[in-house]
């Protein structure tokens, strides 16, 4: 396996059309940051947990799968190639499982881009959980049909007021930036208490508390309309569940973005149902990000 080197866009590819839809849309984010794309393909774990003399027997098994490792590389390279005939591409085989496999790229590259299409997206679900415990670049999921790549459609960008998604806020609007988008910014919010899960009294000025829970939305996004001033921003707050509201308004989006708050390898254990929702559900690709990472796509 080569060593990584320079900041890359990495997609992860398994021979399934959402694979390949994976690879077409990492190349069209490839191919405007000007970065080169790397296709990895894991080859199946067992392979390498064999004692010698089982691998020794299991010669021509590991040949077959090597072969048919290779050509569906040749396949996502080429599907790339079409659309993107100047884009520096480059593959992999590597040994599996998925998410240490793609890991090894995690410190240099841009993004790491999975496929997750049906009966797969259980495995693509906790690949990205995995990542995103391993990994300081955001990574993607690709949901949604093949043929959309990244266009004017609006992000999606949902809000933390704590600030652990300042780092998908960024990637937001670069995104955005990138592909002359707007971007939707939803921030939902609980008539109740989060620590005693009390409910709100009665006799509250419910708008002053929606006018409040505004400001902190525009606080939220202070740095990057800063730094993004072209990009339009739609701010949206209402008293719903994060999942309802993230998955209505991206409809017709075509990408969300949210942060995690993990550290380590309980990093899977936050992503919580609004990501693991949005991962089983999500009509467009989902962007996650670390809550420590201030890097952007």
């Amino acid at each position: 396996m080569n060593t990584p080197a320079g900041r890359v866009v990495v997609v992860g590819v398994d021979g399934s059309p959402a694979a390949h839809a994976a690879a077409v849309w990492a190349a069209a984010l490839a191919a405007r940051t000007r970065t080169p794309l790397r296709v990895v393909h894991a080859l199946p774990e067992p392979l390498y947990l064999m004692t010698e003399v089982a691998v020794m027997g299991q010669g021509p098994a590991i040949a077959q799968h090597r072969k048919a490792g290779a050509n569906i590389l040749g396949e996502a390279s080429a599907a790339v190639r079409l659309r993107f005939p100047n884009l520096e591409v480059h593959t992999d085989l590597v040994p599996g499982p998925t998410a240490p496999a793609l890991a090894v790229w995690g410190a240099t590259a841009k993004m790491i881009v999975l496929g997750a299409g049906e009966p797969r997206a259980v495995g693509a679900l906790a690949a990205a959980i995995a990542l995103a415990g391993r990994v300081t670049c955001p990574v993607t999921v690709c949901r949604g049909q093949p043929w959309m790549l990244p266009d004017r459609r609006p992000v999606v960008v949902g809000v933390d007021p704590t600030g652990s998604s300042a780092a998908a806020v960024l990637s937001a609007f670069e995104f955005a930036h990138l592909f002359e988008a707007p971007v939707i910014a939803a921030h939902a919010w609980s008539p109740r208490h989060a620590a005693g899960n009390v409910t709100i009294p009665f006799l509250v000025d419910w708008d002053a508390l929606a006018e409040s829970t505004r400001a902190v939305l525009a606080a939220q996004l202070a740095e990057a309309t800063r730094r993004y001033p072209d990009v339009a921003v739609t701010e949206v707050v209402e008293p719903i569940p994060p999942a309802r509201l993230i998955t209505d308004r991206a409809t017709n989006a075509q990408l969300v973005v949210v942060g995690s708050h993990g550290r380590g390898r309980l990093a899977g254990t936050i992503l919580g149902s609004v990501s693991r929702h949005l991962l089983h559900h999500g009509p467009c690709p989902i962007m996650i990000h670390r809550a420590r990472h201030r890097g952007t796509v």
